[in-house]
């Protein structure tokens, strides 16, 4: 498998995991701490601060009227052995295929054994909420 069609798969099951609204396998797809840089500032979270912060989003997305996520990988680089960037365009549609909201998401992947996010850049999702009305 080409480093190419790995982080697509990755992105599968990650977009997956955010269309059954599971948190847990959401999480499962980080590592032990993630990293949240943002225009606010930075943060950090353990594991289960993370799956509580994963169960808020599905929360989130839902109260906004989610019914379906997709998610498009654009853009796939190894930066360093086992260390990728990839960039993914998400959008979210409503139960009667209204589009709610539009973002891209950066991400940076480690490998062990397999792929997990390390880090993510959400500040294209924290401004469509924003300019939706609605905090994210």
């Amino acid at each position: 498998m080409t480093f190419q069609d790995e982080i697509a798969a990755f992105f599968e099951s990650y977009v997956d995991a955010f269309a059954r609204f599971d948190a847990d396998a959401v999480a499962a797809l980080w590592e032990p701490v993630g990293l949240f840089p943002s225009a606010t500032g930075n943060s950090a979270m353990d594991v289960q601060e993370f799956r509580g912060h994963c169960g808020n989003l599905m929360d989130f997305y839902r109260s906004q009227g989610v019914a379906r996520p997709e998610g498009k990988l654009l853009t796939a680089t190894e930066l360093f052995p086992g260390v990728a960037e990839a960039r993914m365009a998400y959008r979210v549609w409503g139960e009667n295929e209204e589009l709610i909201a539009e973002w891209e998401h950066v991400y940076l992947l480690r490998r062990s054994d397999r792929w997990l996010v390390t880090l993510t850049i959400a500040d294209g999702e924290m401004a469509a909420w924003t300019a939706r009305g609605a905090k994210l």
